[in-house]
């Protein structure tokens, strides 16, 4: 996930341009949480992640891991909701748009994920998390629960991607420019596309756009359905919540394939929810269903 910036000064003073914007929005999109987190820096080999805390700090702990150049400003309604009665943790991950500063050792596998999650919940001081994350954060959060299923008490994942199956086969071709040559306008264009233009939050735009443009060139750790054996030993509890009208997943299939393999697993489906909108549109069906599939 982590690389080395290189290029000419004019790259160079270019990026730092584009990054000078990015945080200006950042800042904003963040500041409009209905009470400031906290800032959280953890330093390891991996460099220091920042981390946004909210919520009683004696309440039990829930850890946010977003979707690719997605920040965690798109969990600010969610988080506030949670903050409510749960010690919230959003994570800025590290080698992706945000404050975390990557340091000598890299990510590149699923193993160094796996063991730079420990770094950050050691540093954090958590056991018995409740670990949620969004399409590649899904991916993320499933992939350290399978390998620490002692340190996950529940695990939630918002329309996850190569978790349960391969990607829509027109997402893919949809997705690839912007993938392999990341920009704000191909990020947006797609975003727009697989919402089918739904209106989102503005100010969430704003950021996640130039998150291309600020951040492009870092690499995401190679992603792989993980075999149904390693499925079916999931421990902890499991709740999938899928868009309905999302372009990255078919739900019907996925929450199928769910049941087969994992039959004590809820599954819910948000019939008007896109896979890039869920976080944002429909934040307090998320926190109710998280709620309620942990008995309160």
């Amino acid at each position: 996930m982590a690389v080395t910036e290189s290029g000419d000064g004019t790259g160079s003073q270019s990026n730092a341009v584009s990054r000078k914007a990015f945080f200006e929005a950042y800042d904003r999109l963040l500041a409009r949480r209905a009470a400031p987190p906290e800032s959280v820096d953890l330093t390891s080999d991996y460099g220091t992640t920042r981390v946004h805390a909210s919520g009683p700090a004696d309440g039990p702990p829930v850890v946010l891991l977003h979707a690719y150049q997605a920040t965690s400003g798109e969990w600010n309604t969610l988080a506030d909701l949670l903050s409510r009665d749960h010690r919230v943790f959003a994570v800025d991950m590290m080698g992706d748009a945000g404050y975390s500063v990557p340091g000598r050792r890299s990510i590149t596998s699923s193993d160094d994920l796996i063991a730079y999650l420990d770094t950050v919940l050691d540093g954090l001081g958590v056991t018995d998390v409740q670990l949620c994350g969004h399409s590649f954060g899904a991916w993320i959060a499933l992939t350290y629960a399978l390998a620490r299923p002692a340190r996950v008490q529940r695990l939630t994942l918002l329309d996850p991607t190569m978790c349960f199956g391969p990607l829509l086969k027109g997402y893919v071709l949809r997705a690839t420019p912007a993938l392999l040559k990341p920009t704000a306008e191909r990020r947006l264009s797609l975003i727009r596309w697989e919402t089918r233009q739904a209106p989102l939050d503005q100010a969430w735009l704003d950021v996640t756009g130039p998150a291309a443009d600020a951040f492009s060139g870092m690499p995401t750790v190679p992603t792989k359905v993980p075999d149904k054996v390693s499925v079916f030993e999931l421990g902890p509890e499991l709740l999938v919540v899928l868009a309905g009208r999302g372009r990255v997943n078919h739900a019907r299939t996925i929450a199928k394939r769910i049941g087969s393999r994992l039959p004590d697993a809820r599954v819910e489906t948000l019939a008007t929810a896109s896979h890039y909108g869920l976080p944002l549109t429909h934040a307090a069906e998320i926190a109710s269903l998280m709620g309620r599939r942990a008995g309160t």
